[in-house]
């Protein structure tokens, strides 16, 4: 079961109750949490493509734009025209396969990685975990291990044989849209409205859970419409 308490003292978390089952020390109701973790392999997630070519994409589309506007100030329509038919098209996309098949080289070698995910009273929090003594993934996610090694000088033990790549801490008062693909059990978090902040896989079997503790936290933003005009 995902939902355990956290003990402060032992810094661990315990199943659920009121009483820590290690040191005996009373456990605070705020203490609950949910906790669960998946693993995934980012060339095969449609998420991972996600989170790169939102940038990059755009980025593209500026640099087609700002030749396609250059070459018109320049010389007109005429001139934007002659530039179509030498080819430019044929060009663009060229460049544009060879950006997909980059992205994808990326991903591949970053190879499998464990995710853990922790909804608590404060937000939700997503730790990338991958084997240790691998560069090649790190150089893959632009890391260094210097870099690695001050992400992971303050966080907990990670789980044997893997280190922290990767941290997401997402306060609950930040998250101004949620959506939910419960067919792949996926939450996606936005911070703004517009920018997906963290994509939450869930195992099936605790979606009900993750839900039941979204609807307490962001009950204003998981509400029906109708709930919402009546209310205001």
């Amino acid at each position: 079961m995902p939902l355990v308490n956290y003990c402060r003292k032992c810094k661990a978390e315990v199943p659920p109750g009121e009483v820590c089952p290690y040191c005996g020390g009373k456990i605070a109701p705020s203490s609950e949490r949910l906790s669960f973790e998946t693993t995934r392999v980012p060339v095969r997630d449609w998420f991972a493509w996600n989170s790169l070519l939102r940038v990059l994409l755009p980025a593209y589309g500026l640099v087609v734009a700002l030749v396609l506007v250059g070459e018109a100030a320049a010389g007109g329509m005429e001139s934007v025209a002659a530039l179509l038919r030498q080819g430019f098209l044929g060009l663009m996309g060229a460049v544009l396969a060879v950006l997909l098949a980059a992205v994808g080289l990326l991903l591949g070698l970053q190879g499998p990685e464990l995710v853990r995910y922790v909804l608590d009273r404060q937000g939700v929090q997503a730790r990338v975990y991958v084997p240790q003594g691998s560069e090649r993934r790190l150089w893959a996610r632009f890391l260094s291990p210097q870099a690695v090694a001050a992400l992971n000088e303050n966080e907990a033990a990670a789980p044997e044989g893997l280190v922290l790549v990767r941290r997401v801490v997402l306060p609950w008062a930040q998250v101004r849209r949620v959506r939910i693909w419960r067919e792949e059990g996926v939450v996606l978090l936005f911070r703004p409205a517009l920018w997906q902040a963290l994509c939450v896989r869930c195992p099936q079997r605790e979606l009900a859970q993750v839900e039941a503790f979204l609807g307490k936290k962001l009950k204003r933003l998981l509400s029906p419409p109708s709930a919402r005009k009546k209310k205001n």
